[in-house]
């Protein structure tokens, strides 16, 4: 195992990483970046939030850093924010929507970990997908139950609107690439 490199929260926010590192109390985390199909899935999914930006008063940014706690930012594939929101250097507002796009590289014991930060920090929708075997997951109550049909609806809570998220559609596209 490598060492681990310690640094203040000062040090990491006002660096740039490439690809960026996620900050765990003080220590940087690497990430595990995509492939192709990753890549295209999340500005897919990207690309199927943001065509409700006006009408539903909504933000979607992609590897956007998301602060978790004092001490802890993490880096999510894909975020929705309803607006207002709080602008700055990173995201400071719980998001009404987080997808995770599964990398190789990932283990599902990594992603669920992530997935509980994000409930703990009180995200309603927390979207897992996986390009390679094009099966889509919603993390609810601590627990992945996968899902079937053609997409989901994520209820905005600010805004009392629903999003329709056509995951089937979105994963049928991959086959376009």
């Amino acid at each position: 195992m490598g060492a681990t490199t310690l640094i203040s929260l000062h040090e990491y926010l006002g660096a740039s990483y490439e690809p960026d590192m996620e900050f765990v109390d003080g220590a940087l985390v690497r990430r595990n970046v995509g492939t192709q199909l990753h890549g295209w899935l999340q500005g897919i999914g990207a690309d199927e939030l943001r065509q409700y930006r006006k009408s539903h008063r909504i933000m979607v940014f992609m590897e956007t850093r998301l602060q978790l706690g004092v001490a802890r930012y993490c880096v999510p594939d894909v975020i929705l924010l309803e607006i207002p929101y709080t602008k700055g250097k990173v995201v400071v507002d719980v998001p009404a929507v987080v997808v995770e796009i599964k990398s190789p590289d990932d283990t599902f014991d990594d992603i669920v970990d992530k997935c509980f930060e994000y409930e703990k920090l009180g995200v309603p929708y927390i979207v897992v997908m996986d390009p390679d075997n094009k099966r889509a997951w919603l993390f609810r109550q601590g627990n992945l139950q996968l899902l079937t049909g053609c997409s989901i609806g994520l209820d905005l809570p600010k805004q009392q609107r629903t999003i329709d998220f056509p995951f089937t559609q979105m994963f049928a596209e991959l086959d376009e690439a």
